[in-house]
């Protein structure tokens, strides 16, 4: 028996060193999807090369997460593109932003499929199966993960779970329902929990991830239990997640992969975020194309609602006018991490789903977990009593500890709120019950027939 535990200890070993390894090596940017995959060493070039079309700059790059804070009511325009659109939740077939991140979210899943498809069949004897199984598995994931964001986003998608060469070869199908897309979505993270090691990797996909993806998925279709008992997963394991104090020591300073991430993208020089320059003031190098709100700023300067949060924004003073932007990315050399799953996330939804299943318990329910988010803020417990009154706290706990991550719009378009708490905000801005999806986008609607738009866009 002892050879045999040697030999898995050192698999998780070389699982554990080799990863920031492998998201660097090179040439990221040369990988052709056509590429073949026939041993170990392009088995992991098609994965990395996943990783990176995830971390591009129409998903998790830039544009994507830009479409969940965007139209949040917490943003102001400062260009005259297209994002203006967004920010006013005046939603377009045409609207470059949507088509954008359609395009990059369905290029991460024909990488995932490449590799899904392909590594299977890899006789190597340096692709171990448990390296293979590794491999797919985290393929699995990731393509978990890109169905969920277009079904979050549009509903219902078309599932495409074989690899193609060219949009001709690609098969023409019907939109799924968004039941059976989340249904891939759970068969994909069923999978893969199967196929990856329990480690902690803050920078790739083990089953620590696929659990939070499953906090995140049952919460999205309002299955309480399995979201509390998933969430639970993650927030049980104190040895390896925490909500590092202060707030903003999981970001500042250069830091990566701290005890707050549970999944985060890495970026070089050489591959940059390009949410930064979007993001920062030109005296920081920045092209300063959009910024909080005056509302917003008013919100995160304020220490009994934000506390330590006040550094997610910062200010340029020229001329006795103060300009404040967002500061959640603004290192230099644009090398800052995308942020997918952090325990604060696992803990705001562990407490709706407490909520919705009426445990509000201080001690052991909802409200704990909602106050163990704002203790690490350096904010007071929550005066909330009821459920109604807990679960709205919850919402607006949201709204600022993610300011910066794709999930403000997501979170009131999947409540049904978005009308209502986007209208308190700006009368002048109109949600209809239709906005709560975007609208397929006209060119990917032009380019196959069989793909229907979204009801009355």
């Amino acid at each position: 028996m002892k050879p045999i535990r040697y030999i898995v200890f050192l698999l998780n070993i070389t699982f554990l060193t080799s990863c920031e390894q492998f998201l660097t090596t090179e040439p990221l940017n040369a990988v052709s999807d056509e590429n073949p995959i026939y041993d170990k060493g392009s088995s992991e070039t098609a994965l990395r090369a996943v990783y990176r079309q995830l971390g591009s700059v129409g998903y998790y790059g830039e544009t994507y997460v830009t479409l969940g804070y965007f139209p949040s009511g917490d943003i102001k325009n400062l260009t005259t593109g297209g994002s203006a659109n967004l920010v006013n939740v005046n939603f377009r077939t045409d609207e470059v932003f949507f088509n954008t991140a359609w395009i990059a979210i369905y290029n991460t899943i024909n990488r995932a499929n490449h590799v899904i498809s392909k590594v299977p069949d890899v006789t190597d004897p340096l692709l171990t199966p448990a390296l293979k199984n590794q491999y797919i598995g985290e393929a699995k994931f990731i393509r978990a993960l890109a169905y969920f964001d277009l079904a979050r986003a549009w509903g219902g998608v078309q599932l495409i779970l074989e690899p193609t060469a060219s949009l001709e070869s690609r098969p023409k199908v019907k939109r799924s329902t968004l039941e059976q897309t989340y249904a891939q979505v759970q068969k994909d993270l069923e999978d893969a929990e199967l196929l990856l090691p329990d480690a902690v990797n803050r920078i790739r996909a083990t089953k620590r991830t696929v659990w939070a993806l499953r906090a995140r998925l049952h919460l999205y279709k309002k299955e309480w239990a399995l979201a509390e008992a998933y969430a639970s997963k993650l927030i049980d394991k104190t040895a390896d997640y925490a909500l590092v104090k202060p707030f903003s020591a999981w970001f500042a300073n250069n830091v990566s992969a701290s005890k707050e991430s549970i999944f985060e993208l890495q970026y070089s020089v050489l591959n940059p975020n390009a949410i930064r320059v979007q993001m920062q003031h030109s005296t920081h190098g920045g092209q300063y194309r959009y910024a909080p709100n005056d509302r917003f700023v008013q919100l995160l300067n304020d220490p009994a609602v934000s506390g330590g949060r006040s550094a997610l924004i910062g200010s340029v003073t020229q001329s006795g006018i103060t300009n404040w932007f967002g500061n959640l990315y603004y290192r230099k050399d644009a090398t800052d991490p995308a942020y997918i799953f952090r325990i604060a996330e696992i803990y705001l939804i562990r407490a709706e789903a407490r909520a919705q299943l009426n445990n509000l318990s201080a001690s052991s329910g909802a409200l704990s977990d909602l106050n163990q988010v704002r203790d690490r803020a350096g904010i007071l417990p929550s005066a909330a009593i009821t459920k109604d009154q807990i679960l709205l706290a919850i919402e607006n706990e949201r709204r600022i500890e993610f300011a910066w991550e794709a999930h403000r719009w997501f979170d009131l378009a999947r409540t049904g709120r978005a009308k209502a708490v986007l209208e308190a905000l700006d009368p002048n801005t109109k949600v209809a019950e239709h906005e709560n999806v975007f609208p397929i986008p006209v060119t990917q609607i032009q380019l196959d027939p069989s793909l229907e738009q979204n009801k009355d866009y």
